[in-house]
């Protein structure tokens, strides 16, 4: 009797292994167990748990009294690309989305996303260009990447605006963002990693981990704490992985087809004595020295735009210009007002009719 060989015995021994493997991915897909996790912002309000990206937009929450679209981002429901529509995905945290602090978090009624689609529907026309908000509050540069090869990979933009920087620079968790919020290093890593995100068993593992790390600290709200326990300033993104980060996003963007445009991040160079002590509190850093530090990470912005050849749009720079603008209100750094949203907007779309993407329909005699 003929002897089987070792690889096929191989084979033979893995086909249960391959069966129950599919299996579990099917009932996953199924089920949606893998989307969830512990929800360790219990009191924002804003946020819930996400196992690959750590935290998303929580589908409860209501931005400016109407709800999310079904993809989980602020405006209306995202629509398979028409023929001959020009797409522009705008990437970046709670600037893009929308948020401004207050007395409390609010949201301005438009962020600049939806304004320039305005814009451009009353200037141009309906129906040539859309715009995609994909702003989330908290994300960093390493979410920007993330979210391009998970959950908007298959949106096809033909142009995708990044706005990331505060997050980036802002108080890390007990320290932990750079190894958080960190790719794989090497190629082979990066490739067995993209394979894995396609799974659900993957993103299941990981929420399986979390499960773990939250019953070994059980706290009510572990993201709070994990702030309150950090003593000193340390960024979230250290500036040499920001610059990393916005590399692979010009990089990502341009391996789909898509044209990438970098922007720098504003601030409020006068903000009111609360939001200064709140900012300084919350980062263990004194105002002039963080802004300083903000100046850094807009400078890489500006260094990553000439090494990548990629356009930048110094938002820093057009606030500046517009002194008398009520672009900022006294309680809050970050985040503009309505008028900044609409400055930005107006921004980018002369940056599209300079660049020959629209052309503007000549006024009615």
């Amino acid at each position: 009797m003929a002897r089987i060989g070792a690889a096929k015995r191989i084979v033979f021994a893995s086909i249960p292994l391959l069966v129950l493997i599919g299996t579990a991915e099917l009932v996953l897909r199924a089920t949606g167990l893998a989307e969830s996790c512990p929800n360790r912002f219990s009191n924002s309000g804003i946020w819930a748990c996400d196992p690959i990206l750590h935290f998303k937009l929580d589908t409860e929450s209501q931005p400016g009294g109407g709800p999310l679209n079904s993809a989980g981002f602020r405006g209306d429901e995202w629509q398979a690309k028409a023929p001959g529509v020009y797409r522009i995905l705008a990437l970046g945290d709670s600037c893009t989305f929308g948020l401004i602090a207050r007395e409390s978090f609010g949201f301005v009624k438009q962020p600049y996303p939806i304004k320039l689609q305005r814009l451009i529907e009353q200037r141009v026309g309906k129906g040539l260009v859309e715009v995609l908000n994909a702003g989330v509050p908290g994300y960093n540069s390493f979410h920007g990447v993330m979210l391009l090869r998970t959950r908007l990979r298959h949106l096809d933009p033909d142009l995708i605006t990044v706005r990331y920087g505060w997050n980036d620079l802002f108080l890390s968790a007990k320290g932990e963002g750079e190894a958080l919020f960190r790719e794989p290093e090497s190629a082979l890593g990066l490739l067995l990693e993209d394979l894995a995100l396609r799974t659900h068993l993957y993103p299941f593992a990981r929420r399986l981990a979390m499960e773990l790390r939250a019953l070994r600290h059980p706290v009510a709200d572990q993201a709070l704490s994990a702030f309150v326990e950090q003593p000193t300033w340390e960024p979230t993104i250290p500036l040499e992985r920001y610059e990393h980060n916005l590399r692979r996003i010009v990089e990502i963007g341009r391996s789909r087809g898509a044209e990438v445009w970098l922007l720098t991040s504003p601030g409020n160079p006068a903000p009111g004595e609360e939001a200064l002590k709140d900012m300084s509190a919350k980062n263990r850093l004194g105002f002039d020295e963080l802004m300083r530090i903000h100046d850094e990470y807009n400078d890489a912005v500006l260094r990553v735009g000439r090494q990548m050849d990629a356009l930048v749009v110094d938002m820093a720079s057009v606030y500046a210009r517009h002194p008398g603008t009520p672009v900022f209100i006294p309680t809050d750094i970050p985040h503009p007002t309505e008028g900044g949203h609409v400055l930005e907007a107006e921004t980018l779309y002369s940056v599209l009719v300079r660049r020959g993407v629209i052309h503007p329909r000549p006024p009615s005699k």
